[in-house]
């Protein structure tokens, strides 16, 4: 399913609508709300998932995510449990894996992006990758279907934005401000909208998205301000589910930032 997500964000370009991706972090004890979970994110208008594969030294992620991860892997959440997360989620909507690149690269570069493709994965964030060190990533991505997603930041250059732009595919990712993921003061909107427009010159087709911080509408008309095409939405996900994991609680969470975005609840 490698243009599933690609395509659902560029049409929401097309139609001058904000894409929402939202993360959720895969954890065993939570096998049975994924569904339920999942079906409320497209119910509130969200265009995909992020599903983020649980990691014990997770360089890009605050407090909040550190501690989801560290709850799924005292659950003994596995690989396995990404997949079958993966097949359950994209019965409902289009989804990208957020995983380090140390478990992909310990179970086999070309057989991790396999499995990930055939149990219904769309794209690859790897956050820890650097542009110079994705060559064979890109290869093995191509090859089973993925789209690979290259990161940048407040202090990536206009040039390197282009390069990142030019190897990515799927979206670009660009995060808003300097540090991890969670609350925090995100970059001035100058400086984003200034690489959102590098990207979108070198790559007018390829979507950006803006993650970090993400929790408000008021957060949505800053980054909307930049030209940016979407966000991506995680820490404040996960502090609504660490309050409540039923489903409508994360619906009624979603829904005002689908509507800020001009998203449409699915069919």
């Amino acid at each position: 399913m490698p243009e599933v997500l690609a395509d659902a964000l560029k049409s929401n370009r097309r139609e001058r609508r904000g894409s929402l991706l939202v993360y959720l972090m895969v954890d065993s004890s939570r096998r049975s709300d994924v569904r339920p979970l999942v079906r409320a994110c497209r119910e509130a208008g969200a265009t995909g998932i992020e599903l983020g594969f649980p990691f014990s030294d997770p360089i890009a992620d605050g407090p909040v995510l550190q501690a989801a991860a560290s709850r799924a892997l005292a659950h003994g959440t596995g690989w396995q449990d990404l997949l079958e997360g993966l097949r359950q989620v994209s019965r409902e909507l289009p989804v990208a894996v957020m995983t380090y690149a140390n478990p992909p690269f310990h179970h086999g570069l070309p057989e991790a992006c396999k499995d990930i493709a055939q149990a219904g994965g769309s794209a690859l964030i790897v956050p820890d990758l650097a542009l110079e060190e994705s060559g064979p990533w890109r290869v093995a991505a191509r090859r089973a279907g993925l789209a690979l997603v290259q990161m940048g930041s407040p202090a990536t250059s206009r040039a390197r934005v282009r390069a990142l732009s030019a190897a990515s595919s799927g979206f670009l990712y660009l995060v808003s401000r300097f540090g991890t993921t969670g609350r925090g003061r995100r970059a001035p909107g100058n400086e984003l909208r200034s690489l959102v427009t590098a990207s979108h010159q070198a790559r007018p087709e390829l979507p950006v998205l803006i993650g970090f911080g993400v929790r408000t509408v008021a957060d949505l008309a800053l980054i909307r301000a930049t030209g940016a095409d979407g966000v991506i939405v995680g820490s404040a996900v996960e502090e609504v589910l660490s309050h409540s994991a039923h489903s409508d609680h994360l619906y009624r969470f979603l829904r005002p930032l689908a509507r800020g975005l001009g998203s449409t609840a699915a069919g």
